[in-house]
């Protein structure tokens, strides 16, 4: 029972980590200091206080990349390798107790850099008819997503963490709700009149091929 519940924290916080990647593995460090969690002796290091100051700051750090709409699209491609990093220590971390053997160990961190990779595919295809559509709406709108997908990382570790059950249950409530609400703006957009690529109604240029849109549809113009 003890291995089946230390999986399923496993992949709760391997999947927060494809949302933001060093949430979970901070949180793991704070929880080491408290009843809810223990680190192995092996991952002990991860509750070092430079180990959670570094954390921290890459938190911060990565949260004001996604917020920038200059480096967001890019950081989505950038992002897999630490995600993947993060979803290993985490995962590695929370089966730290019961995998005997360093075999073990490696084969559990290779779950979570795979469980966190395909989270972090999944996020792209969720935040990116988001961000065409509604993120040039007004400038605060990239840094309240981006602080929206770490309280959803820090809230779906947490429960992998405290109720490993409830936290994946959480987990699946979070990515059925994020695909429809994707969906439902994804179905707003429309074609470019050049290029095709869908845009948000209204938009006066294209953010695919820069082509202003009302000049485009004057003859005129042409």
């Amino acid at each position: 029972m003890q291995t089946l519940m230390s999986y399923l924290t496993g992949f709760g916080l391997a999947s927060g980590a494809g949302a933001k990647a060093a949430i979970p593995v901070l949180l793991l460090g704070a929880l080491h200091y408290t009843e809810w969690f223990e680190l192995s002796e092996r991952f002990a290091w991860i509750a070092s206080p430079p180990v959670m100051i570094v954390l921290g700051v890459l938190v911060i750090v990565e949260i004001a990349v996604d917020s920038s709409p200059e480096l967001a699209e890019y950081a989505d491609f950038a992002a897999y390798l630490p995600k993947a990093a993060a979803g290993f220590i985490a995962f590695a971390a929370a089966t730290g107790d019961v995998d005997q053997s360093l075999l073990e160990l490696g084969g559990s961190g290779l779950l979570g850099a795979t469980t966190a990779s395909a989270a972090h595919y999944l996020r792209n295809r969720v935040r990116r008819p988001f961000r065409h559509f509604a993120e040039d709406l007004h400038q605060s709108i990239p840094r309240s997503a981006s602080l929206g997908e770490a309280g959803v990382s820090a809230v779906v570790a947490g429960g992998a963490v405290v109720a490993p059950v409830l936290g994946l249950v959480l987990l699946a409530v979070v990515v059925v709700v994020a695909i429809a609400i994707a969906e439902a703006v994804d179905r707003r957009r429309v074609a470019c009149i050049r290029c095709g690529q869908p845009i948000r109604p209204g938009a006066l240029v294209c953010i695919h091929c820069k082509a202003e849109q009302k000049q485009s549809a004057d003859p005129a113009s042409a």
